[in-house]
């Protein structure tokens, strides 16, 4: 699938879009950049920094339909030898519930996926909501899927009412407010 003109199309942002990206400082000093709208995880003052690498999202309002952009992701899985098949998960959450969820296909062997699909959500269901983004290892045969990481954004900070494309880090999967790394 081909990744949206739209979404390719940076020229219209500028300087006063860093005010929608922030940094936070780990318990540890370490600064850790956010992408637009992202939350910092619950449990944040335990956590030494990024666990595994960031995914690029871009997230558009149009005619009715949150339309969101899951780009690519990098540096995942560094320090493992194989490459992960990977896939991204969103879902819409209003408090502690779960509701609509989308994923991406499978992209096999690589720490740096390319995976240029668009997931929708109707924008009645999304505005007012967060958008939880968690990054999969598909494993083999009877073994589950594993937790990679993933970030939680609020879709009220962003302006959708223009293109916004930015990075995500990628925070433990236990700390999005899920009870385990497996799949829900």
């Amino acid at each position: 699938m081909d990744i949206p003109e739209r979404f390719l199309d940076r020229s219209s942002e500028s300087d006063e879009d860093d005010k929608w990206s922030q940094t936070v400082r780990a318990e540890n000093g370490l600064d850790v950049k956010l992408g637009r709208g992202q939350i910092p995880p619950k449990g944040f003052k335990m956590i030494t920094g990024p666990q595994n690498g960031e995914v690029k999202l871009g997230f558009c309002l149009s005619k009715g339909t949150l339309e969101v952009e899951v780009i690519c992701a990098r540096d995942i899985c560094p320090k493992e030898k194989d490459e992960p098949d990977t896939y991204v998960k969103t879902y819409l959450r209003d408090g502690d519930k779960w509701l609509q969820k989308r994923k991406t296909r499978v992209v096999r062997h690589s720490r740096n996926p390319q995976y240029r699909q668009t997931l929708k959500y109707s924008s009645c269901d999304a505005l007012g909501r967060n958008l939880l983004i968690m990054l999969w290892e598909k494993k083999q045969g009877f073994e589950s899927n594993q937790g990679l990481g993933g970030a939680v954004v609020n879709l009220d900070l962003l302006p959708l009412t223009r293109l916004t494309v930015d990075w995500y880090t990628l925070f433990p999967i236990h700390t999005l407010g899920t009870q385990t790394a497996d799949s829900p």
